[in-house]
């Protein structure tokens, strides 16, 4: 953020620099107001506006949904099962000279 300071010198410039009659008076009607409020409020939450879900939005919110799969990727993931219950799986050394020797050709 900027120093205050540097605010205050562009304010001043600002004003200084100005020819909105209209900016100007509201500046100093704000300024010169008895209930100013000088404080920087925070922004309203989006969520600070939602009501307070019920449990039973909370349960269907967080329900788990049943994905079905199509058959083909139900039967890639089964051989891939077998594969591993099987012992047919390839670790990184392997992967890593058959790769190499990919490369090479």
């Amino acid at each position: 953020m900027e120093s205050f300071e540097t605010i205050q010198n562009k304010l001043l410039r600002a004003i200084s620099e100005s020819t909105d009659r209209e900016k100007i008076l509201s500046l100093w009607e704000f300024w010169n107001h008895k209930n100013s409020d000088f404080s920087v409020a925070e922004p309203n939450s989006f969520y600070n506006s939602e009501k307070p879900m019920t449990d039973e939005e909370v349960e269907e919110y967080f329900k788990e949904e049943e994905i079905v799969l199509p058959d083909y990727i139900m039967k890639m993931i089964e051989r891939g099962m077998d594969d591993v219950k099987n012992g047919r799986v390839v670790d990184n050394e392997e992967v890593e000279k058959y790769f190499e020797e990919w490369l090479k050709d």
